[in-house]
């Protein structure tokens, strides 16, 4: 396939689809929120350590895409 944006859509609509057919009914740990969410509550220093990856992968994510442009001219 030459659309890298194509590839990616399918691959990330592939698993949003999944999660949305897997949240019809009980909530019982089978989407993405709810194993996250199980996670972090099980954890002692869960909620913290969720903050602080939701941080630092904001901002990996924005220096990610953000920088590269700035430097060309």
């Amino acid at each position: 396939m030459k659309s890298p944006a194509a590839e990616w859509t399918l691959g990330i609509g592939y698993l949003a689809v999944l999660d949305l057919i897997r949240a019809h009914g009980e909530a019982d740990a089978d989407t993405l929120s709810e194993v996250l969410r199980n996670l972090v509550a099980r954890h002692p220093n869960g909620e913290r350590l969720f903050a602080a990856g939701l941080l630092v992968g904001s901002i990996a994510l924005y220096r990610h895409i953000v920088d590269p442009l700035k430097e060309s001219p």
